[in-house]
């Protein structure tokens, strides 16, 4: 019978395999991709959508009284430090003893700028305009006078904060609203208000 040698020695890797070999054990995984590559399901980091009620309170100047408001709010946040915020409202305010009945309904389109976006209370300034269409019922020693609809652009401007808990937002702010009636009926007074609004979100 014949003796079996020794094993043969085992043969060294290439160059080329020995780097491989490295390569495949040390390459670290591959990053996630992008967000615009991860579907439409998944949205940006960054773009977070909030919506809930806001409701507040106003007098505007000649008024019998002030008013309350309520509506609906919807939030975008584009950036860190800044977001846009869409709101839709109702109120109801008398002039004149209540022989001047305007019933409005106005839409606010605003931009939010967070000057300290980490803070667990963050300020805000915001700015922007609004669509206010509003009836003007007229009765009493006004009933000689036709009911009128007018169609007014108005700016806004001021401050707040929010307070984010979990998806749960908490904001308040005072504005000032700049009103310019096109009605003749309505353009002989003054309707610039302040607007003191709260607002709860609910994140998405």
């Amino acid at each position: 019978l014949a003796m079996a040698g020794p094993e043969p020695p085992t043969l060294p890797r290439s160059l080329a395999d020995e780097y491989v070999f490295e390569a495949a054990e040390s390459e670290p995984q591959a990053p996630p991709p992008p967000a615009a590559f991860r579907g439409p399901n998944q949205p940006s980091p960054g773009m977070q959508f909030s919506l809930g009620p806001v409701g507040g309170y106003f007098k505007p100047h000649g008024a019998d009284h002030g008013s309350w408001f309520v509506g609906v709010q919807a939030r975008v946040r584009l950036l860190q430090f800044f977001a846009l915020e869409v709101s839709a409202t109702w109120n109801e305010t008398e002039y004149q003893s209540g022989d001047v009945d305007v019933t409005q309904y106005p839409v606010q389109v605003s931009g939010l700028i967070y000057p300290f976006p980490s803070w667990l209370l963050s300020p805000y300034l915001v700015a922007g305009g609004g669509w206010y269409y509003s009836k003007v019922d007229y009765s009493g020693a006004q009933a000689a006078t036709p009911d009128s609809t007018d169609r007014t652009f108005g700016a806004h401007g001021g401050i707040g904060a929010d307070f984010k808990r979990g998806n749960f937002v908490l904001d308040a702010d005072l504005r000032y609203i700049f009103l310019d009636p096109t009605s003749n009926h309505l353009r002989k007074g003054d309707f610039n208000f302040w607007q003191a609004t709260l607002g709860v979100n609910f994140t998405f």
